[in-house]
């Protein structure tokens, strides 16, 4: 038998449809019959669609002819994964149960799309294994991350940006801060995309890197309690600050 991802309910497998790479019981399904619109549809001649969430306004990228849902939003028969619950605890965070899984799965997208900005592009939607169930990805099937062209309205995959990572950054989503390393629009995507920017360094791409290696083994992740002491310059002592040229305006 399998299992319900959202209800928990066992069924036989002919009872089971497959939905955003899960397996969802009818009831469920049901519920979320109506929950995503059409956007995009082959961008391209690509066999992918575009569809954005009628709760949340969440976009998500999806295979044609697969049946999909928010990356975000639960419903009233979602009940509570035990590891996103051990996530939100130690992030401190205080809301509802599906109040911290529904924020979880929303940085976690965010922090995904802050990866693919591109200058002259507009990030559209992504998609990412798991969500919204847990609140990081199982696996590393996806339909991948799209973006329209702004000069010419096209929409494209689009390729994580790297550039020159010279950047150590901490920022802050709500009540968790992240940290990682990047170019100038990596984090600059992070900001439009709601951050607040509480820290960045300017160093050498391998100092950077190091840097970044260390807070990782010390923390084991790159999102954290906003009360969780991050100091960017224990690992990075010759860093140049240039948060000033990230904050919001």
């Amino acid at each position: 038998m399998k299992q319900c991802i959202n209800c928990m309910t066992r069924l036989p497998r002919k009872e089971v449809t497959e939905v955003a790479w899960c397996a969802l019981c009818a009831p469920c399904l049901q519920i979320v019959s109506d929950q995503m619109k059409l956007l995009y549809d082959r961008p391209g001649g690509a066999p992918v669609q575009i569809h954005q969430c009628g709760w949340c306004g969440v976009s998500r990228s999806c295979g044609i002819g697969s049946r999909t849902r928010c990356l975000v939003c639960l419903d009233d028969r979602s009940v509570p994964d035990p590891a996103v619950q051990k996530i939100a605890h130690r992030l401190e965070l205080d809301g509802t149960w599906r109040e911290n899984s529904e924020f979880i799965a929303a940085t976690t997208v965010k922090i995904r799309l802050a990866k693919y900005f591109q200058p002259g592009r507009t990030v559209l939607a992504t998609d990412v294994h798991g969500l919204p169930w847990t609140g990081f990805r199982w696996l590393t099937k996806s339909h991948g991350t799209w973006g329209r062209n702004d000069e010419t309205g096209e929409v494209q995959p689009l390729k994580r940006s790297r550039g020159e990572e010279n950047l150590l950054y901490l920022v802050r989503y709500g009540k968790v801060l992240k940290f990682g390393r990047g170019n100038a629009d990596r984090v600059g995507a992070h900001v439009s995309l709601g951050a607040v920017p509480v820290l960045v360094l300017s160093a050498s791409g391998q100092e950077v890197a190091s840097a970044r290696d260390r807070l990782k083994r010390l923390h084991r992740t790159e999102m954290v309690s906003q009360r969780t002491p991050v100091d960017l310059f224990a690992v990075l002592p010759d860093g140049l600050d240039v948060t000033d040229q990230y904050q919001r305006h």
